[in-house]
């Protein structure tokens, strides 16, 4: 077994451990939360947050990702980012903090003003371990940013479910976040062996930003347009009409970390070190993509015939206003995890230039629908946003295929199965629902749950997908590290 493959494999069993684990702490402290707080608390946050996700854009200025990306980045590098981050973090806190009343006025909420004062330090938290961060993702050190990471999302939802039960509202969601950033990042610095030089260099920023800039502007288009929602909906209507939607958006992000999130954090850096093998880049990305797909829309179909009993169960009846929102969430919501197998594509050939001028395009036909969406309420926004993600699925699969030289039905021929088998599926469901009333939301979840399980694997199986052959070994041998170690053969 060669060094990559080894690195790989241990890399992609402790990022799925670290996506596996956070997902599920952070799901148990969210439904804890949730049951005690109101929408309109996590409404507030989610406005606070439209300001300091944007603003952490410009603390990395994609510099992060170009050192991963670049094959001899050196203590220059490092060093340079890492002093760069440093006033950034501390040029950014002092914006945000001294913003904050206007935006509390724009938003006519007083409250948000010391929320938003309070959060800003994160960024000067976070200042401190961003190269660090990549310096371990480069070196495919993830057991370091897995302990840390875990470590600190327990710390900081442990406090943010006390103070919760103490009655201290909104602010222990505050609380929670700079917490959980405090002790990530104590826990990066003293578990990692790199530390800064003294050595700042204007060229070694300019050698970086000829790839990272283009990534940070991709970066500043993904966060303004996963933020804008936020943005429209947190002025037009009430934070408990936003802590809803935020509420139905939050819980479909689970198609997409649970399917391809923990694994994208290994697949950009392994891609990027095997980009001039065209053979073997091929082969990785052709079972890759077979084994996304069928895991993305098996949960997608999963959890759109379970919306209610999940949302129910889980948040209680006072949260049955999001359900109609999810279940249209979830109708794209196996789109994300394909594209971000195809993005990684190219941005591991090197070509940010691409990149930014793919996600323009893409983010025009958001912006349209965000235009016209909301004429129809927050549902026909969520339906426009449906046929958007097909149509910049579809623009990933051609930019992507461009760049591995294939032909885009290459693609299209993998994942439109899996997409009839899901839909086929969810028809025959719809078509005998009345057939059977089950009342019980735990037993409609067991049935439900158990028999659309049955049918994708049958109908899959039938198909002779690859992505369930692939499955069902790691299934079968119940040692998914090891065993995933095939797919980057």
């Amino acid at each position: 077994m060669d060094n990559l493959k080894k690195k790989t494999i241990t890399g992609l069993g402790f990022d799925l451990i670290n996506r596996f684990s956070r997902q599920g702490i952070n799901f148990v402290i969210t439904v804890f939360l949730a049951r005690i707080l109101s929408p309109s608390d996590f409404g507030l946050v989610a406005i606070v947050n439209v300001v300091i996700i944007f603003a952490s854009d410009m603390n990395q200025m994609g510099l992060g990702s170009a050192i991963v990306q670049k094959k001899d980045a050196k203590d220059e590098d490092y060093g340079s980012v890492f002093y760069f981050n440093m006033a950034a973090g501390i040029l950014l806190t002092t914006v945000i903090f001294s913003i904050a009343g206007p935006v509390s006025r724009f938003y006519d909420h007083p409250e948000l003003k010391q929320i938003m004062r309070v959060m800003s330090f994160t960024f000067i938290i976070n200042s401190f371990c961003m190269v660090r961060v990549s310096w371990l993702r480069k070196h495919l050190k993830f057991p370091t940013i897995t302990i840390s990471s875990l470590v600190a999302l327990v710390v900081g939802g442990t406090v943010g479910i006390v103070m919760a039960y103490r009655g201290y509202g909104v602010w222990c969601l505050v609380a929670q976040s700079l917490i959980s950033a405090l002790v990530n990042n104590l826990c990066i610095y003293f578990l990692t062996k790199w530390k800064p030089v003294l050595i700042f260099k204007w060229q070694a920023l300019k050698n970086l930003w000829k790839y990272g800039i283009h990534m940070f502007g991709v970066n500043v288009l993904d966060t303004f347009s996963s933020q804008l929602d936020n943005l429209i909906i947190g002025k037009l209507f009430s934070p408990v009409t936003l802590g809803f939607y935020n509420r139905a958006k939050s819980l479909n992000t689970l198609v997409s970390d649970y399917s391809s999130g923990g694994l994208m954090t290994v697949f950009f850096p392994v891609l990027s070190s095997i980009q001039d093998d065209k053979e073997r880049f091929e082969k990785v990305v052709f079972r890759f993509f077979h084994f996304v797909s069928f895991t993305s829309f098996f949960m997608s179909g999963f959890f759109y015939l379970c919306a209610k009993d999940f949302i129910v169960i889980l948040f209680t009846a006072k949260w049955i206003p999001a359900i109609e929102y999810y279940k249209i969430m979830v109708l794209a919501g196996f789109v994300y995890p394909l594209s971000v197998v195809l993005v990684n594509i190219i941005t591991s050939k090197g070509n940010s230039r691409v990149y930014l001028r793919l996600n323009i395009i893409k983010k025009s036909f958001l912006l349209l629908n965000f235009i016209i969406g909301f004429y129809f309420g927050i549902e026909g926004f969520l339906y426009g946003l449906v046929l958007v993600s097909f149509i910049n699925l579809s623009l990933n699969i051609i930019f992507a295929a461009n760049e591995m030289e294939v032909k885009a039905g290459w693609f299209f021929s993998i994942f439109w199965k899996y997409l009839l088998a899901d839909v086929f599926i969810i028809f025959l469901f719809y078509v005998f629902q009345d057939y059977w009333t089950i009342n019980n939301y735990w037993l409609h979840i067991i049935v439900f749950g158990s028999l659309f399980a049955a049918a994708y694997f049958t109908v899959t199986k039938l198909m002779q997908l690859e992505g369930q052959k692939l499955f069902v070994i790691e299934l079968k041998k119940l040692n998914i590290t090891g065993r995933l170690g095939k797919l980057f053969r």
